[in-house]
Parts: structure tokens; sequence; C-alpha cells
């Protein structure tokens, strides 16, 4: 029997890091930790009312 998917939607620093390491860049984990930090800023500013 096949392990179910546990796809979120939010991405987390984690999972960002195993999509770059897929992607074959360089410093998947450095790549990873900016893109979240730019994703939980984005966050704090857009936050819906």
């Amino acid at each position: 029997m096949r392990k179910t998917s546990r796809r979120v939607n939010l991405p987390t620093l984690s999972s960002m890091t195993i999509i770059f390491k897929r992607r074959s860049f360089k410093r998947p984990k450095g790549c990873a930790n900016m893109y979240m930090m730019g994703f939980n800023d984005a966050k704090k500013r857009f936050k819906k009312k």
C-alpha cells in the first residue's frame, strides 16, 4: 500500500530545501533560508485583516 502524500499549502524550511535540492541548487539550505525569510516578511506585511 502506498503512503499518502502529506503535502502542505504553506512552505517550510525543510520542504523548500528538498525542492531546491531536486533543482540542484549549489547551496539549497542557504537558498531555502533566504526564501523563507522573504516569505515570512511578506506574510507579516500583507496579513489579511
